[in-house]
């Protein structure tokens, strides 16, 4: 039996992330059952004869790699991106709202100074 190298491990982790990816999306399946269909697909690569294994572990990157699967199946870390856009949005409520305070501030002096000025010429003999 020949020595698994990390390389190998890392080849096939990396196949069967990208084959979990592809079969999940094309049969819908749910993403609590995913574990599973890596265990399964993990499986089959992992126990399949050593020289059909090569190949079809060749063949399978060949394809997922020009399908563009292969090199997208890294999670990205979306939680910092969407922390940024609710801060955003915080922020952009916040100034919101103090324009309108602002506004409603001119409003009422502009207010009072029309009854200011109203009171005047009401106050004139003439």
């Amino acid at each position: 039996m020949q020595e698994v190298s990390m390389m190998d491990l890392a080849t096939v982790s990396a196949v069967v992330a990208a084959l979990v990816t592809v079969i999940g999306n094309a049969f819908g399946v749910e993403k609590q059952y995913r574990a599973l269909l890596a265990i399964g697909i993990a499986g089959i690569l992992w126990f399949i004869p050593r020289e059909w294994g090569e190949q079809v572990l060749m063949a399978l990157i060949i394809g997922l790699t020009a399908s563009g699967v292969y090199s997208q199946v890294k999670p990205r870390d979306n939680e910092n991106e969407l922390m940024r856009m609710q801060l955003r949005e915080e922020f952009r409520r916040e100034q919101e709202i103090e324009r309108e305070q602002e506004d409603r501030r001119q409003r009422l002096t502009q207010n009072e100074e029309r009854q200011d000025r109203q009171e005047r010429r009401d106050d004139t003999p003439y």
